[in-house]
């Protein structure tokens, strides 16, 4: 039987994969053959010799020192595209908060407690209600830097809502590419597409090559930050 330890929440679905009769899963195992997380780091973490094995239920490994474990013979697993349809919401929520003054607005109301008068109260937003207003997301132009799975996702998310899409990604697979729609329109390079667009998503994994990647030179270029290279200290953001 083969021992599994879990950090974090994990879905029940997911754990009912492992049978009982082959697997025994838990976060109290002292002595895993494999380990099973989501957020939980690693870095700092002594892991006994029975391991074999980690796997992460989630697109990037960086909670993980996969580099050391390889040298240890353990192998590193993850799961791209488990979670795409939860950051996809996610990214349309950001869109939607950063651009209609909904938290404000809600604010607003909170602070409005002092009017016990249901009309008053109605008079008095409907004259301020225009302030929090913000701007239809529908003919703006969303950018996304890296389309795997959770970008292309975001991708026809954004299409269907009437955005317009420009798309980087200098290691997009055949794989990927297929998934894509034709809809998207193409960057030459990341510069070049933070120039043209009014909300950009990032969907890169977490490794030395994408550390800073947006930066004070970056911000310089877009659309709706000239000149932000003032608001960043140093060599990068």
């Amino acid at each position: 039987m083969f021992k599994i330890k879990t950090f974090n929440q994990i879905s029940v679905k997911g754990l009912e994969r492992f049978s009982r009769e082959k697997y025994e899963v838990s976060s109290e195992i002292s002595k895993p053959d494999a380990i099973l997380l989501r957020s939980h780091k690693l870095h700092n973490e002594v892991l006994t010799d029975s391991v074999l094995a980690v796997a992460r239920a989630g697109a990037g490994v960086n909670n993980v020192p996969v580099e050391d474990y390889s040298k240890k013979g353990i192998v590193v697993f993850n799961t791209p595209g488990a979670n795409a349809n939860a950051v996809k919401e996610l990214v349309l929520a950001g869109m939607l908060l950063s651009s209609r003054g909904i938290k404000p607005g809600i604010d607003h109301v909170a602070s409005l407690h002092d009017i016990n008068d249901a009309q008053e109260l109605h008079k008095t937003l409907e004259a301020q209600k225009k302030q929090f207003a913000g701007s239809e997301l529908k003919g703006k132009t969303l950018g996304i830097i890296g389309l795997g799975a959770i970008g292309s996702l975001v991708a026809d998310m954004a299409l269907a809502l009437g955005m317009n899409v420009v798309g980087f990604d200098p290691a997009l697979s055949i794989e990927a590419a297929w998934r894509l729609s034709s809809d998207v329109q193409r960057a030459e390079n990341m510069h070049a597409l933070l120039a043209r667009c009014d909300y950009v998503s990032l969907h890169v994994p977490a490794i030395k090559p994408t550390l800073h990647m947006i930066n004070a030179d970056a911000l310089a270029q877009a659309k709706l930050w000239h000149g932000a290279s003032q608001l960043c200290s140093g060599e990068h953001c």
